[in-house]
């Protein structure tokens, strides 16, 4: 049974619900959360006499023999054996980012199909158990729940007695609130004494003891079947002064809505996620070999790394969590890597999540000609915490931190500009501004509406006016990859620059200002002239006069996928050859200064390219890095390219960029 992935997705909703298995047998230890805090989930067969466990590690069950283990793009899934029977059963998150009802509905299925040797025993049942240490993040605190009948089917609930909506900004955390359901043919709230009942005996009987641990349980006793798992989070987002639930929730709907929808649409949306999974295997044979595993390591947490909302003047809202890298909410440098999966798939989404930078750009606290971070800590849209100045002063406290964010909720939004909350050393004026440009362009050439666009046309003149005067040859600053410290004159952010002034050209010309576009396509013209005299020939280095240095210039890839060609296909062959010339075991290094690389940054490179055997060369590191990396957790972005151990970032959504070479072949952003 060969290894697939560091850790595999089992229920993955946002990132307050993210459950995955980090062994390879499924039942050979505890499931985690995201953040590797288990949250214990069990899974059972009662057979013969006998009960088995499929999932976790329960005393008095059987371990079943798992033989094969599949990932696709919605779904994980595990085949066993055991005494007389075979047993399937798939880990479905239908976050189709085709269908946003289905993508923001908060609830997964747990398929299953037994597969008897003769007939069904009489004391046959499947079931799947959740410990209480999923209402709580780490410390164990009072639980309740109950039992409700629904339309054929039941739901067991439980959550935190204090529940306090929205109440930990903390990073790497699980939620304090909230309430979590299974549903199935009969389902339970019981402690310890009903649980090892079952296990026992096969009986279920309603027992409560003190002191006990809770659990919730549904159980099954059709050959075949599915249970539900759904997380009711009760307030997803604080926005800037309005509290939004998931979009799915419009309109009044609850979590009891949520579990009727998905059992009544059961079969579509399978139906929807295996023809999804069918075209994406098919589009991956065309980018290369192994690349469909890469894709279905990337989507589900891609997705579920966000939260779609809608604010009370109808704006789309996709938020995404800076997961493992400081807890931001709504990063612009987070999107950005992110886009290509967005962009081949519903394009609406990458207007939606520039969509809340808009709206804080133009807030008075926010007195910068450049583009900002973020939009606060999740779950909290307050106000950038990215950079904030400390100060020992009546006006800050010493409230705030340099550089990282601070775990608050501070209501930074609502402050005058003569506050001066932020420290200007700690921004990323380039990086943001090339930012915003290339994704509003990039949205609209996939498709999205133009309306964001031209309702803020002023904001996106002022950004580009900021790359004209300081893209290129950047100041001592910092770009995405901030973890490696500032850096004067980088190469790679002039890079980005140059294609955010070819992303303005193309923004004008979508909006019919003619005009400007074509005077920004000559000043983008102008500026690659000037950039290329100034890197010269040869591999491009890390910062212009750094002799025998280099770095991925992963943001040449809208330059080539819109077509414009300013740096030109010579030099993407040439600085892809040299990418590999000096990649190790699980891939290139991120620069010369270090050998930790970036997984996203890699397989944008591998776009760079037009020969498959190159591109392959490029990306094939970074599954051999999911298939052999010792640290057991959901896919890290940020890792050693020669030991292949995490340093830091897990589960984030930038693993989206992981889409880049799809994007290319697509060939649906060319506009020259």
């Amino acid at each position: 049974m060969e290894r697939k992935l560091p850790a595999y997705p089992l229920w993955v909703i946002d990132p307050l619900f993210s459950v995955w298995a980090k062994t390879d047998a499924l039942n050979g230890g505890e499931t985690v959360f995201w953040t590797g805090l288990e949250h214990r989930a069990y899974g059972f067969v009662r057979y013969n006499g006998k009960t088995y466990c499929f999932m976790g590690r329960r005393d008095g069950a059987v371990p079943l023999e798992q033989t094969d283990v599949q990932v696709s793009a919605f779904s994980t899934d595990y085949t066993f054996r055991g005494e007389g029977f075979g047993l399937r059963v798939r880990f479905v998150s239908p976050l189709l980012p085709t269908d946003l009802d289905v993508l923001s509905c908060p609830v997964c299925y747990t398929e299953y199909e037994v597969f008897p040797e003769g007939d069904l025993p009489a004391d046959f049942s499947v079931a799947v158990a959740l410990d209480e240490e999923f209402c709580y993040n780490g410390e164990r605190a009072w639980v309740v729940g109950g039992v409700i009948p629904m339309r054929g089917y039941e739901a067991a609930y439980f959550t935190r007695g204090r529940n306090m909506v929205c109440s930990d900004t903390s990073d790497v955390a699980a939620p304090d609130w909230g309430d979590v359901y299974i549903a199935g043919e009969e389902s339970w709230l019981g402690t310890d004494s009903a649980l090892n009942l079952y296990v026992a005996e096969g009986r279920t009987e309603y027992l409560r003891k003190d002191c006990e641990r809770m659990y919730i349980y549904s159980v099954s006793r059709k050959q075949s079947g599915y249970f539900m798992t759904a997380f009711d989070d009760k307030v997803s987002v604080f926005y800037f002064g309005e509290w939004l639930k998931a979009y799915y929730f419009r309109g009044g709907k609850t979590i009891l809505d949520a579990l009727d929808f998905s059992r009544e649409r059961h079969d579509g949306i399978l139906e929807s996620c295996a023809a999804f999974d069918a075209r994406l295997r098919e589009d991956c044979a065309k980018v290369g070999k192994e690349y469909y595993l890469l894709a279905c390591a990337s989507l589900r947490q891609a997705v579920g790394a966000h939260k779609l909302v809608q604010d009370s003047k109808g704006g789309l809202l996709f938020l995404s969590k800076e997961n493992n890298s400081n807890g931001c909410i709504g990063t612009a440098d987070v999107s950005y890597p992110s886009m290509p999966l967005f962009l081949l798939y519903n394009p609406e989404l990458v207007n939606a999540m520039l969509y809340g930078i808009y709206d804080f750009a133009k807030m008075p606290v926010w007195n910068y000609d450049f583009a900002p971070h973020d939009l606060g800590t999740y779950p909290w849209c307050a106000g950038q915490v990215y950079g904030t100045a400390y100060r020992e002063d009546k006006y800050c406290c010493g409230m705030f931190s340099t550089g990282a964010s601070p775990r608050t909720n501070q209501m930074l939004y609502m402050r005058p500009a003569a506050s001066n909350v932020y420290d200007k050393e700690c921004q990323m004026p380039v990086e943001e501004c090339g930012n915003m440009l290339i994704m509003t362009a990039a949205a609209i050439v996939a498709g999205a509406d133009k309306g964001l666009a031209k309702k803020n046309f002023p904001l996106l003149r002022q950004w580009v006016k900021y790359l004209e005067r300081y893209g290129l040859r950047p100041e001592n600053q910092l770009c995405t990859d901030d973890f490696a410290g500032h850096l004067a004159n980088n190469v790679n952010l002039s890079v980005k620059a140059l294609v955010g002034i070819e992303s303005f050209s193309v923004i004008c010309h979508a909006l019919g200002k003619d005009m400007f576009a074509e005077l920004y396509r000559s000043k983008a013209e102008m500026f690659a002239r000037k950039f290329k005299d100034a890197v010269g020939d040869g591999v491009m280095p890390l910062a212009y006069g750094q002799e025998n240095t280099y770095s991925i210039k992963y943001n040449i890839l809208f330059d080539k996928l819109f077509g414009f060609d300013l740096i030109g296909q010579d030099v993407c062959e040439r600085e892809t050859a040299y990418y590999i010339e000096k990649s190790g075991r699980y891939g290139v290094a991120l620069d010369t200064r270090e050998r930790y690389t970036k997984a996203d940054w890699i397989v944008w490179a591998s776009a760079l390219t037009d020969s498959r055997e190159k591109r392959e060369a490029l990306y094939l590191p970074v599954v051999r890095y999911l298939r052999e990396t010792p640290s057991r957790l959901p896919f890290g972005d940020w890792y050693y390219a020669d030991r292949g151990d995490i340093v830091h970032f897990i589960n984030r959504s930038v693993v989206g960029g992981n889409f880049a070479p799809l994007l290319l072949i697509s060939g649906k952003m060319r506009v020259r």
